[in-house]
């Protein structure tokens, strides 16, 4: 029985919930992450519109030709391969109508171990998951050969049979053009609040009104940084290249995306993707010959089977798209109310001379507006999950994840934490 004692700190808690009366909801940016958080937000019957500086959906870093619904795991019980956990199991059902009608393939992922230390890493795992063989398994040299089509030389791998490819733009654009969903296009600059009508005034750069809606979402990646709603949050842009390479007789043999220090796909329309790279500091979108070099060592380091497979292509035989990434420090997504930041550093101010202290107070968050970003090279695996989550939140709904995981995908998480750490 409690004693009504408070012991946790409920910054997660919203202390003056906005009123839902119109159930208008527009979302800014029409990535993964905008266009699955339309649809889970129409599915609760919210009348939905989308606002993109391009005039379709998945122009920027969801627009790569293949994408991969990337499986992360580990050994231990962190929060983040609990997300991780939670998102591709989601995921791989959320996807099935799309691979069921031709888009892309569920072909599975093999994920082959990068170091020794990878190998032990995946011993556990199987472990740890011996009774789940539909989320991964275990599988040795014979049997990976047989699943990938082509000889490999890893020893072990494991497999992840519920997933996939998919090409991204167009899992936005049938995810809006199914629903019925409008896709505007304008560059939003900034967003006003009224409160006498309980609305958000969405402008462009000369501060003309664009439309107003209820309920606001900010899904455009690292442009979260350009509102300042959200322009605390640490976000970094990553830039990423991928590299298109033609298939030769054997590597057009290959039946799984294959992952490892990079991934490689099975061939489509005689093209296979691979990469991608990982530059911090570079902001071009400009193809690059030395990203493409790095791409193809990346096809070495993964397993020499697969380097023999493709043989040596020729620098100009390749093709490739680069874009970029929006991470976070913790490499877990973004996802809930933005909070009124003034009012939570003086609210929990006490946090930077006492980290354990715990206070009744709730977290101060600004009226509907909310955050879908930050997925880094996980988009497709975490967005069908994080839109699900959000969608509850808006409409009062009891979210899928348990509160932990919920905590660490809220974006009042920083400030919390760098309070604590006297970082703010």
């Amino acid at each position: 029985m409690s004693d009504g004692r408070i012991t946790e700190l409920p910054w997660y808690l919203v202390k003056q919930p906005a009123p839902i009366i119109t159930k208008e909801a527009t979302i800014i940016g029409a990535g993964i992450a905008g266009c699955t958080a339309a649809v889970a937000l129409q599915r609760r019957g919210f009348k939905v519109t989308v606002v993109d500086r391009h005039p379709h959906a998945g122009a920027e870093a969801s627009g790569n030709s293949q994408g991969i619904v990337y499986p992360k795991l580990s050994p231990r019980d962190d929060v983040l391969p609990r997300v991780n956990l939670a998102a591709i199991q989601f995921c791989s059902d959320y996807y099935q109508p799309f691979w069921d009608r031709g888009l892309g393939k569920q072909c599975g992922i093999l994920v082959v171990p990068e170091s020794p230390k990878k190998v032990e890493d995946f011993a556990q795992i199987s472990q740890r998951f011996a009774d789940r063989p539909e989320i991964v398994q275990s599988v040795d040299n014979k049997q990976l050969c047989k699943l990938a089509g082509i000889p490999l030389r890893a020893k072990t791998a494991l497999y992840f049979s519920q997933l996939g490819w998919l090409p991204p733009a167009l899992v936005c654009q049938q995810l809006l053009e199914t629903h019925n969903i409008p896709l505007i296009q304008a560059d939003i600059h900034s967003l006003d609040h009224n409160k006498d009508k309980n609305s958000w005034a969405l402008k462009d750069s000369a501060g003309l009104c664009i439309l107003n809606s209820e309920t606001v979402v900010i899904a455009s990646a690292f442009d979260c940084k350009n509102f300042a709603q959200s322009e605390y949050l640490p976000l970094r842009k990553i830039r990423g290249q991928i590299s298109q390479l033609p298939c030769t007789a054997e590597s057009s043999q290959l039946q799984t995306v294959i992952c490892g220090e990079g991934y490689f796909t099975p061939a489509e329309n005689g093209l296979h993707s691979c990469g991608a790279t990982y530059n911090k500091d570079i902001f071009t979108r400009e193809v690059r010959d030395q990203d493409h070099q790095t791409n193809i060592a990346q096809i070495s380091a993964t397993d020499p089977g697969l380097a023999a497979a493709l043989g040596e292509p020729a620098l100009e035989s390749l093709s490739g798209r680069a874009n970029f990434r929006c991470t976070t420090p913790d490499y877990l997504p973004i996802s809930g109310p933005l909070p009124n930041v003034p009012e939570m550093l003086e609210d929990y101010a006490i946090l930077r001379r006492d980290a354990k202290t715990v206070l009744p107070t709730r977290g101060s968050y600004l009226p509907n507006i909310y955050v879908n970003c930050g997925m880094g090279s996980r988009g497709l695996s975490y967005a069908p999950l994080t839109a699900e989550v959000l969608a509850a939140q808006i409409a009062g709904e009891t979210p899928v994840l348990e509160q932990a995981l919920l905590n660490a995908i809220n974006p009042a998480r920083f400030i919390i934490r760098d309070l604590k750490r006297k970082r703010i």
